[in-house]
């Protein structure tokens, strides 16, 4: 049997802020909606190729075909270690760095190169890619659309490179793709504004109304003084605790405390002396029982703990230990230090909740009958 002294705190994760959560969803999103697009980029190629073919230099187009090949593998790799690897939270801020490597890789293959395997004197060629392009830089628009950093510079990689070369030509044709080319970009540096901003927002209240919830599901579950668990989170969470102990044939045990004199506390010392007694014990309570033990404030100056896997010597023991640390503090107030003690009331045998408080609640004013500061075990009459 287990005897519950104190036992160090289970160690707790650090919180992050909303902006980094915010940001770490954002990739979570961005990745899944771009894995799809390495194959469509792959098929869009393809379908270039089959178009051009013949109207501009073969070993060209198959040399541009082959960069788009590797850096369509190297993506490819990129999303199966990701998938591998399954990052979540934080974790998946180290892999922002090497997505958009590999992004911009595969881009600048399509804006350099398909600029450098259009011919210059073949307008119906220009057109044709530059189709393509502003297809593939529409689509990278929506696709990454949760990040727009990313997305500007995907679209500046693939329009960027074919829009200069236009407009280094001579003839109106090109010079009007040109700046065809340039409008779609910069409506396009709006939109993702637009639609970056909006994902944010939305996020970023999802996040708020996550947080109020269970900012308000913790206030009602816990006591705003001590901040412990008040009467209805120590009855929910005991009776886990019980469910448990049954299913394994484990005993439990139920502690109930009363601080001393607590009424000639607060007409002596005031309120506020009052309330630094209860934070005290709750502090103390905090650090003498295990994790798996369930502590709460139910009422006034009157404390519950039920302890698990515990029979009722080792939960008198407990007790014990618990009323001498209490005992051996001091409080300091404004005239001197107040030394409290408490009244403790023990009971087990059962796997009954109320019939547990109630019996630790008649053995506890038995402990105040006999004089105080003292622990009672409830015996059942013969």
């Amino acid at each position: 049997m287990r005897v519950p002294e104190s036992l160090p705190e289970p160690p707790t994760s650090v919180p992050v802020s909303y902006a980094t959560q915010i940001r770490a969803e954002t990739l979570v999103l961005l990745f899944r909606q771009s894995f799809p697009a390495v194959f469509y980029s792959a098929i869009v190629a393809l379908v270039l190729s089959w178009t051009l073919w013949g109207q501009v230099d073969n070993t060209s187009l198959q040399w541009w075909m082959a960069a788009l090949g590797g850096s369509t593998l190297i993506r490819l790799l990129f999303f199966l270690q990701y998938f591998r690897v399954k990052p979540r939270g934080e974790a998946i801020l180290n892999w922002e760095r090497s997505f958009t490597f590999t992004l911009l890789l595969s881009s600048l293959v399509w804006g350099v190169g398909t600029a450098w395997i259009t011919p210059m004197d073949y307008g119906v060629a220009r057109g044709v890619v530059l189709y393509h392009l502003v297809g593939m830089a529409a689509g990278a628009m929506v696709t990454y659309s949760a990040h727009r950093f990313i997305n500007i510079l995907a679209m500046l990689a693939v329009l960027l490179p074919s829009t200069l070369w236009l407009y280094c030509q001579d003839d109106h044709m090109a010079q009007g793709m040109a700046l065809s080319a340039t409008l779609f970009m910069v409506i396009s540096f709006k939109a993702t504004k637009i639609m970056a901003d909006a994902m944010q927002r939305s996020l970023q209240m999802r996040y708020e109304l996550h947080h109020a919830h269970q900012e308000a599901e913790h206030m009602a579950r816990t006591d705003p003084l001590t901040g412990i668990p008040n009467r209805r989170s120590f009855v929910e969470l005991s009776e886990q605790t019980i469910r448990h102990g049954l299913r394994n044939a484990s005993p439990v045990s139920a502690l109930l405390i009363d601080v001393d004199h607590f009424k000639q506390i607060n007409d002596q010392h005031g309120h506020h002396v009052g309330d630094l007694v209860l934070q005290h014990l709750s502090t103390l309570m905090a650090t003498r029982f295990r994790g798996s033990d369930v502590c709460g404030r139910i009422g006034g100056e009157e404390f519950a703990v039920l302890l698990a896997d515990t029979d009722l010597d080792a939960a008198e023991f407990v007790a014990q230990q618990l009323g001498q640390s209490l005992a051996a503090t001091s409080i300091p107030t404004m005239t001197q230090p107040l030394k409290i003690t408490v009244s403790i009331g023990v009971a087990s045998g059962c796997y009954d909740l109320a019939t547990l408080l109630r019996d630790a609640d008649r053995a506890m004013y038995q402990a105040k009958a006999a004089g105080r500061n003292r622990v009672l075990c409830y015996q059942p009459a013969p």
